[in-house]
C-alpha cells in the first residue's frame, strides 16, 4: 500500500522528535483503539457553558410585584410605564418590549426606588379599581 502525499506529511509531523520504539507503540495503540475514541481524544475540548446570568435584581423584583397581573410581560411593562408617566406628570414616549426593556428605559429618567414605588402604586391603584370583583378559581 502506497501512502498519499498528505498522509506522508502527517506521518512526518507525527514522527518529529519521537524514537522508533515510541512510534511502534503509538501505531499499535492506533490499531487497537476504535476510530471514534481516537477522534474524541484529539478533538478540541468543549467549552464549558458560561454561568447563567442572574439578571437584574430590579427586573426580578418588578416581575414579582406585577405577577398578579394576568398578561404578557409587554403589557405589564406598558402599564408600568403609563402609570409612572401619569404619577410624575411626564410624557415618556417609551414603547417597551418587556419588563427588562422598560426598566432599562425608565432607569434613564428615574431612580430604582422611584421605579419600585411606581410598581407598588400601580398594584395598589389596580386593587382599588378591580379589588371588589370576584375572581374565578
Amino acid at each position: 500500500m502506497k501512502l498519499k502525499s498528505e498522509q506522508l506529511k502527517a506521518l512526518k509531523l507525527l514522527s518529529r522528535g519521537r524514537k522508533p520504539a515510541e512510534l511502534k507503540r503509538l501505531f499499535a495503540a492506533i490499531r487497537a483503539i476504535e476510530d471514534r475514541a481516537l477522534l474524541a481524544a484529539i478533538a478540541a475540548p468543549k467549552k464549558k457553558a458560561a454561568p447563567k446570568r442572574k439578571g437584574d435584581p430590579l427586573v426580578r423584583e418588578l416581575e414579582q410585584t406585577l405577577k398578579p397581573i394576568l398578561g404578557p410581560a409587554a403589557e405589564k411593562a406598558d402599564l408600568l410605564v403609563e402609570h409612572i408617566a401619569k404619577k410624575h406628570k411626564r410624557k415618556l414616549g417609551i414603547q417597551p418590549k418587556g419588563l427588562a426593556d422598560a426598566t432599562k428605559h425608565l432607569r434613564a429618567k428615574f431612580s430604582d426606588e422611584q421605579i419600585r414605588a411606581g410598581a407598588h402604586s400601580l398594584m395598589s391603584h389596580l386593587a382599588k379599581l378591580y379589588g371588589d370583583r370576584e375572581t374565578v378559581v
